[in-house]
């Protein structure tokens, strides 16, 4: 008798074991969680510090989540076609977003409740800002680089701006520095532009610059000319406001020192990137900078996660543990990254036993 129940102990005590272990080995290396939205592919991910939570935009929602325990607080329904951006207020009391539905949409934090939408945008919206005190917000359109700004408290609109120009092809992607002071662009440029530029600084073949400018009064920081031999699809500023990092379909990623410069000349010097990271095996579809500046995440069409050390320019890890293209990547304070794929997947990792995460 004691040997059977000495024999069922073990049995039990074994069982206890693997279903731990197993559920355990079920997160790969370095993942803290696995979130599943079943919503569809995840376009856009941001963090806000003084709320603590986690905004997903995942096919035409918006999943918030606590940074902490990982628990879905509520879900934002409203947008008719997958929400390109999302973002949160510094003070965590609002969220904007918007959606290929061409709308902009502005949310109350607390009860998820719609405050207003607004729809004067002509094409799809994939880039939203706060102002820092949250008392305006921007809305940006690559298709027909439309950039609108609107008054928090009753969404009114405030400012409306468009670039046009003849050297201008087409607008690939924009971005907004953290708090929507500035404003960049990556441009395409006409081929007479690319056969001038070509033939004086034998430098181009494939031509494209980054406009970087003040979204309230429009001064231009930095027309730089990137080194990129395809298409920028990804656009990022450091929340300094200091640096731009581009990831494109050359599978290249540029990391460039935003500065104040002259009317763009033949005979200026068009300088060079920071740095020019190499590594991924497809296109390099997301960037992000961590809180610090220090180290830049980038996800690709090979599936991958990758993470630059910026004082060096050396890769520093990769995560391969996704199974389709990422698709938005977002550090969680220092210490924690975000990444997301087209599977409505995202894995946070736990950044600490990989990086120096002061």
């Amino acid at each position: 008798m004691k040997m059977t129940k000495l024999v069922s102990f073990m049995l039990l005590l074994t069982l206890a074991m693997f279903l731990v272990n197993g559920f355990a080995e079920g997160l790969p290396k370095y993942a803290i969680t696995q979130i599943n939205t079943g919503q569809g592919p995840i376009n856009a991910m941001t963090y806000s510090q003084s709320a603590n939570q986690l905004a997903i935009a995942a096919a035409n929602n918006i999943h918030i989540y606590d940074a902490d325990t990982h628990k879905e607080l509520m879900v934002l329904s409203g947008h008719t076609d997958a929400v390109q951006a999302v973002a949160l207020s510094a003070n965590g009391k609002l969220i904007v977003s918007g959606s290929s539905d061409k709308t902009v949409r502005l949310w109350e934090a607390e009860t998820g409740k719609l405050r207003r939408t607004r729809e004067e945008h002509a094409a799809p919206v994939n880039i939203v800002a706060f102002s820092l005190e949250g008392e305006k917000f921007w809305s940006a359109s690559s298709k027909n680089n439309m950039l609108r700004s609107w008054y928090s408290r009753d969404g009114g609109r405030w400012s409306n701006r468009t670039s046009s120009s003849d050297i201008v092809k087409s607008i690939t992607t924009v971005a907004f520095s953290q708090y929507g002071e500035t404003f960049a662009q990556a441009v395409e440029m006409t081929m007479a532009v690319v056969e001038i530029t070509t033939a004086v600084t034998d430098r181009f073949e494939f031509a494209v610059f980054l406009s970087v400018s003040e979204t309230g009064t429009g001064k231009e920081l930095a027309p730089i000319f990137t080194k990129h031999t395809e298409k920028i699809v990804a656009l990022t500023i450091s929340p300094s406001g200091e640096y731009i990092a581009t990831g494109s379909s050359d599978w290249t990623i540029e990391v460039w020192k935003i500065k104040d410069t002259e009317p763009l000349r033949m005979d200026m010097d068009l300088g060079d990137p920071l740095w020019i990271l190499k590594g991924h095996a497809g296109t390099v579809t997301s960037v992000a900078f961590s809180p610090s500046g220090k180290i830049l995440a980038s996800g690709g069409a090979d599936q991958r996660v990758r993470l630059w050390d910026l004082t060096t320019g050396q890769h520093l890890h990769t995560f391969s543990n996704h199974t389709s293209k990422i698709s938005a990547v977002a550090f969680v304070r220092n210490d924690m990254l975000a990444s997301g794929s087209s599977d409505g997947t995202v894995f946070i990792w736990d950044l600490n036993k990989i990086v120096p995460t002061d």
